[in-house]
């Protein structure tokens, strides 16, 4: 079930018989192997018959069918994109739904512009914006800059959302990817919508994180108000792995409302790898310095979970120790833990 195995012969196999390779695979699911199966069995079933090999899809429910009717779709339209549009539009509602993503990726490789018009002609809704992303997914991988283009000439919608969560994932690195993010991918970026931002934000962070945290963090330090917070503390770990320093002053160059917080969450990480080097540098802070108190409620907060916890609370200063009391009396910590925690505290 997790691994593809040689599908050579399952052309053969349905170029005699269509319907019972069909029949047979889905009786039979093995993982990741049925998917290819299904999508070998349409590929070739759309060549000689391709209304057929749709309409059994369409009455196979599930992802069997999903599969399937995909590939055979495709298929179709890369031979007659007319003939295959005509059978979708032809086709009931729930159908025309389910597989309008991968007729109008097939045809977005061709003509993206025309691959909308059908949509917005024929859908609504989710499944107009599941369409959309269809759309740009084809014609992402024929000119990704183009494609983010046409995401911004789009109205603010699902659809625009959908479309740029799939530019994005073309044109953005992967986790653990070496490759630096393009210029004019972070510039694109700043014409979203906010709600486009975010969800692009959830679909590449960790990518971005990983691969070009500079570039990363010269596009946060700029913004605040569509950015989820947990962007901003993924990168903060990234940062606080390779410099603590260079991390907490990033951090503390955030907009309002933004940098106590990370810049926190940040330190709390350090002093969990480096404690006394960590603790060193908040205690050489000024007195007036801003981060003084949130910095240790944090590394406190952190220090209530570590297997050294109680080791790590007691050696604290007597006037740290009252600030430790009061912030693990607001833990949501196992009572018998919380208890043992606030009890050597008490004897220090």
């Amino acid at each position: 079930e997790d691994f593809i195995p040689s599908l050579n012969a399952i052309a053969k196999w349905t170029a005699a018989n269509p319907r019972h390779a069909a029949e047979f695979a889905l009786a039979h699911p093995a993982g990741f192997a049925t998917a290819e199966m299904m999508e070998t069995i349409g590929k070739e079933w759309a060549k000689r018959e391709p209304g057929s090999a749709l309409t059994f899809a369409a009455g196979k429910p599930g992802a069997g069918g999903d599969y399937l009717g995909a590939a055979a779709l495709k298929e179709w339209a890369g031979r007659n994109l007319r003939e295959a549009a005509d059978w979708l539009a032809g086709a009931d509602a729930r159908t025309r739904n389910r597989f309008s993503p991968a007729f109008v990726e097939a045809w977005a490789k061709r003509d993206a512009n025309s691959a909308l018009t059908w949509c917005e002609s024929n859908l609504a809704g989710s499944s107009l914006a599941q369409a959309v992303g269809g759309v740009m997914k084809g014609f992402a991988e024929k000119d990704v800059a183009a494609a983010a283009q046409l995401v911004v000439e789009l109205h603010p919608s699902p659809a625009r959302t959908a479309a740029a969560v799939t530019v994005a994932q073309k044109w953005f690195p992967e986790l653990l990817s070496d490759k630096s993010v393009k210029p004019e991918a972070i510039t694109w970026l700043s014409t979203l919508d906010n709600e486009s931002l975010r969800r692009v934000l959830d679909e590449v962070r960790w990518g971005w994180a990983t691969s070009d945290p500079k570039s990363m963090a010269a596009f946060l330090a700029g913004r605040s108000e569509a950015i989820p917070i947990d962007a901003y503390h993924l990168l903060a770990s990234q940062l606080t792995r390779k410099d603590p320093v260079e991390a907490l002053a990033w951090a503390d160059r955030l907009p309002a409302g933004r940098s106590l917080p990370v810049g926190a969450g940040a330190f709390a990480e350090w002093q969990i790898s480096q404690p006394e080097v960590a603790m060193k540098w908040l205690h050489d802070l000024s007195a007036t310095d801003p981060r003084q108190q949130p910095f240790l409620q944090e590394a406190i907060r952190s220090m209530a979970y570590q297997p050294q916890a109680v080791e790590r609370l007691t050696a604290l200063p007597a006037a740290e120790r009252a600030v430790a009391r009061t912030v693990i009396e607001g833990l949501k910590l196992p009572e018998e833990g919380r208890k043992s925690l606030l009890e050597a505290l008490k004897s220090h």
